[in-house]
């Protein structure tokens, strides 16, 4: 209690110090004045008796700061100090003050937009209290390679669950939700979820406006999985903007879909994308279908684990549940899709892994925003090392100033103390700098997250921003401040102030200390460079790839999805109308004027297994349709035919087997041979024979490192209505596709109202788009090599700029003695150029390691192609050089009888 009642004194004494100084000079005058009467009354004269009691009193200022030290709380007091002088310095200098904070600024900003976008999209991607027990719970699926997945949950494993409270405290789950309205063009058709009514209580997120369900709000799914009645509806930002044009008054509103009538009560805030990512939706409180004879695993489950359960006690439960289904259900859960991969079980994970392990492209950012990352801590590292340069070269000049308050009794270690005190003040103004940097580049990083990839928090500078910019301010200034510091506050004293106002020279380690600075910013420029100079080759190789086809003036259709079984009474009938619709369709288009072929294409989403004559084992397969003779879609993509022909009308049917192969199922099935009159089976027993063979045509919406699936082609009139992508139309145009695109709907509009609204791909447009991740990935690479080659050709600069200034003298007495002005910009320039070259040569050996880690992100590029290092390598040289020049020039303008007679 003492202690503490001590320290809250200190601190009031520190606090209040001006109002202490003043009772403590009263204090002091009056035992001065006290003695000084004792002494008058012992026959002493006025002057004589205070001077004796001023004496007998002592040095008055050495008992004040005595008084002080015990009194107040020292080091916060002298750092108080330090604060205020180096604010008077650096007020002082204000055009250091401006490159040092302006630099740092830009590094440290920089890093803190990628780390923030980072720690949002996969360090902390769940929000609210304790995330770690949230789970999502899923069936073990299967792919094509019957390798294990997590999917879905069927209707009665939902069931199962929701009994489960000794295990979870909270269950939600959801299903996708297609709803419809009539309008004055197309039917609109717009995608959102069936969710439970405690859905949105799970993720802790208020909404934007109104509120979300209540518990008493859900409504049974009919057999479509389509509500029964009419409900409330909660929108998504995206959705809100879109169709509502962001209306605040939207609430209460009521609107028709699908027979039904909903009514909204709240909009989400934009960040809340589950599960839809960015793509407009809606969400309807709904109860889990009976349990029955459903074999869909359609329902996505997620589940707050109760305190003290782990996730090993919860996978024990799964596993006891999952053997209770087969017993339960076995004509759901025991058959031959479930069967695969090691049997029917349930699965439980984390539920950060649905947004950093799922196929939403959440790979491929992570390996972009650490390849930032990196990228930007080098730059940050040559900010560094630029600013702890200046630093250096302005303590130089400091020595006298240094020297004389070392003289009057400052301490080795106030002296390092007070110029730390100086680079964390400029670290601290630069972070302040940063924050507004940082603002400005998550809005652009953000452009780098898939669409379609969920998000529950905002990219925001949060509390894990502010404290990532705080460490990497301190850093910075440990970085750049304590070298300098360190070696001011061993200088010599009497050296110093002899060598006062002369141009002292630094020692051979010093002027090592700077040149190796020198040498490690050109080595991390040149990292950067060739990292640039990596992703501008491939993202020029992906813009100029062959994709297999002529993608200029070329315009897909996607008609929209057409009634099915709901309206036109079977699978046969839908998929007989589609076919003659899209008959219609091709007629239609190719009487447009302006438009020189159409096509039509159809492809589907996975492998289907089979067998080649000979072997047993099947193989995994991609069926794709087209059409036939003027429909044909390979002459109007300009697919090169190989061998063999293309399909005529006589090939359409479903007991005719010819296809049409591309050339990775050629080399796939039949390596070395012709694929011409080959044959293989399906699962049903049905033959296929080869006719044709045409060139790869890579998938237009796909990766740009995709690779092509072995395909072959029937006519698409036999599975028009299935599922997968299509059928669509291909049309080549003679001008610009966009300009067609009205007509193409009005056509449609009078073919077939009775389906949804179209959409269009301009097929050169779409290529584009998907490299857009890499050219913003090259964008950022650009501007960080931009920068840290700017930095080392100031960095170049400003070291000759001061070595030419500290050697003055010996330069004078050169010219004195008979060095011609070439000699000695020669001099000055193979200094610099000497360094630049050390610097480039650690750069590439630095770059040959480093660059492999761009691996993923290169398309047809070498991560050490010598073309690009050679020209990075090349281009750097230059740049010092050029940085040398001046320095070099000025060099050769000194006059030797001025400068020997100023000495």
């Amino acid at each position: 209690m003492n202690l503490l009642r001590r320290l809250q004194l200190r601190l009031r004494a520190t606090v209040r110090k001006g109002q202490f100084d003043r009772e403590m000079d009263e204090e002091m005058r009056a035992h001065v004045e006290m003695q000084a009467q004792a002494n008058l009354e012992a026959g002493m004269g006025p002057e004589e008796a205070r001077r004796a009691a001023l004496r007998q009193f002592g040095w008055v200022e050495s008992i004040k700061e005595t008084c002080r030290e015990q009194r107040g709380i020292v080091w916060l007091e002298h750092l108080a100090q330090d604060v205020r002088y180096a604010g008077r310095l650096l007020r002082k200098n204000p055009g250091f003050t401006a490159v040092v904070a302006l630099t740092l600024a830009l590094g440290i900003g920089a890093s803190t937009a990628v780390f923030s976008v980072l720690d949002t999209v996969l360090f902390h991607p769940v929000p609210g209290p304790e995330p770690h027990r949230l789970v999502e719970i899923g069936e073990r699926s299967h792919g094509n390679k019957d390798e294990p997945r997590f999917g879905g949950l069927t209707t009665p494993a939902v069931e199962v669950l929701k009994t489960k409270s000794e295990v979870f405290s909270d269950v939600v789950w959801y299903s996708s939700l297609w709803m419809e309205r009539t309008t004055a063009d197309f039917i609109d058709g717009f995608g959102g979820d069936a969710v439970s009514a405690n859905f949105f209580a799970l993720w802790n997120i208020k909404p934007l406006l109104g509120r979300t369900f209540g518990r008493d709000e859900a409504v049974r799914l009919n057999e479509r999985g389509e509500p029964e009645r009419d409900c409330v509806m909660v929108l998504s930002y995206a959705l809100w903007q879109s169709r509502f044009g962001g209306d605040r008054g939207v609430l209460g509103r009521t609107f028709e879909a699908s027979g039904r009538h909903f009514t909204v009560i709240g909009v989400m805030p934009p960040h809340f994308q589950f599960p839809a990512g960015a793509y407009p939706t809606f969400w309807v409180p709904a109860e889990t279908p009976p349990p029955g004879d459903v074999e869909l695993a359609n329902n996505s489950v997620f589940a707050r684990l109760r305190p003290g359960v782990t996730l090993a006690q919860a996978q024990a439960m799964l596993d006891m549940v999952a053997r209770q289904l087969l017993q339960e259900f076995p004509a759901i859960y025991d058959n031959s899709w479930r069967r695969r991969g090691g049997g029917f079980a349930l699965m439980t994970r984390p539920l950060a892994n649905t947004f950093t392990q799922t196929p939403y492209g959440a790979k491929d950012l992570q390996q972009t925003l650490w390849g930032l990352l990196a990228a930007i801590g080098f730059v940050l590292l040559i900010v560094c090392v630029n600013v702890g340069n200046l630093m250096l070269a302005r303590t130089e000049k400091r020595q006298h100033e240094l020297a004389i308050r070392a003289a009057v009794g400052a301490g080795r270690g106030r002296l390092l103390r007070q110029l730390l005190t100086e680079s964390l003040l400029l670290a601290g103004l630069g972070a302040a700098g940063g924050l507004a940097v940082t603002f400005s580049g998550m809005k652009i990083l953000v452009s780098l997250i898939p669409q379609s990839m969920p998000r529950l928090r905002p990219i925001q500078v949060d509390g894990h921003a502010l404290a990532a910019t705080l460490i990497m301010a301190l850093g910075a200034a440990v970085l750049f401040g304590l070298v300098p510091a360190w070696h001011a506050s061993r200088a010599s004293v009497s050296g110093a102030l002899k060598q006062a106002g002369m141009g002292m020279t630094l020692s051979a380690g010093w002027r090592r200390y700077r040149g190796a600075l020198v040498v490690a910013e050109v080595a991390l420029s040149l990292l950067l460079l060739a990292g640039a100079g990596l992703m501008i080759e491939s993202v020029i190789r992906m813009l100029n790839t062959n994709p297999g086809f002529d993608p200029e003036k070329l315009l897909f259709v996607h008609p929209g999805l057409l009634r099915g079984e709901k309206y036109y009474g079977s699978y046969e009938a839908a998929n007989a109308r589609a076919a003659a619709l899209f008959e219609e369709l091709h007629d239609r288009f190719a009487a447009l004027p302006g438009v020189k072929a159409v096509g039509i294409s159809k492809f589907e989403f996975f492998r289907l297994g089979y067998t080649l004559d000979g072997q047993d084992k099947p193989i995994g397969l991609l069926p794709a349709g087209t059409g036939v003779g003027q429909s044909d879609l390979f002459r109007a993509m300009r697919i090169p035919l190989l061998a063999g022909r293309y399909f005529e009308k006589t090939d359409i049917g479903d007991k005719v087997g010819t296809v049409i192969v591309n050339q990775t199922m050629s080399r796939l099935c039949w390596p070395g041979e012709s694929a011409l009159n080959k044959r293989f089976r399906a699962a049903g027993g049905r033959v296929y024979e080869v006719v044709g063979i045409v060139g790869d045509a890579a998938e237009v919406r796909g990766r740009f490192d995709d690779k092509v699936e072995p395909t072959f082609y029937r006519p698409y009139q036999e599975n028009a209505h299935s599922g997968g992508f299509g059928p669509y139309l291909v049309i080549r145009t003679q001008g610009d596709p966009r300009g067609l695109i009205p007509a193409i709907r009005d056509t449609m509009k009078a073919v077939e109202r009775s389906m949804t609204a179209p959409w269009f791909e301009v097929v050169r447009q779409t290529l584009y788009e998907r490299t857009q991740a890499q050219r913003t990935y090259m964008l950022y690479l650009v501007i960080f090599a931009g920068v840290g080659l700017s930095l080392s050709a100031l960095g170049i600069y400003g070291v000759l700029a001061y070595s030419v200034a500290r050697r003055t003298r010996e330069i004078g007495i050169r010219m004195a003695l008979g060095a011609q002005r070439r000699q000695v910009m020669a001099m000055v320039m193979t200094e610099g150029g000497r360094l630049a070259a050390i610097g480039v040569a650690a750069g590439l050996v630095l770059a040959l390691w480093m660059t492999r880690l761009l691996r993923s992100q290169l398309y047809e590029v070498s991560p050490t192609d010598p073309a690009v290092f050679a020209a990075v390598a090349l281009l750097l040289f230059a740049v010092a050089l050029l940085a040398c020049l001046l320095p070099a020039i000025r060099a050769t303008r000194v006059d030797p009888m001025s400068t020997l007679r100023s000495e």
